[in-house]
């Protein structure tokens, strides 16, 4: 096989694997978030006031956890 061909194949095989990594991470990160959300829906709060709250909560915290995934990125 010509070294081009298995470079080739090679960059294919590890972007098929890098693309089902993030896939991967992504529905875990989902549902993560899905889970969070569902835990709010079952506390049934008393009133609206109370529901919003604990969305805006649950947003900083995502707000939080993207502040510090940023801040780990190079450059």
């Amino acid at each position: 096989m010509k070294p081009e061909i298995a470079e080739t194949a090679w960059a294919k095989e590890m972007k098929k694997k890098v693309e089902e990594e993030m896939s991967r991470k992504e529905m875990e990160t989902i549902l993560y978030w899905k889970g969070e959300l569902d835990k709010i829906l079952v506390k049934r709060p008393e009133s609206l006031g109370t529901f919003q709250i604990e969305v805006r909560n649950l947003l900083q915290r995502m707000m939080n956890r993207i502040r510090v995934l940023k801040s780990s990125l190079p450059g």
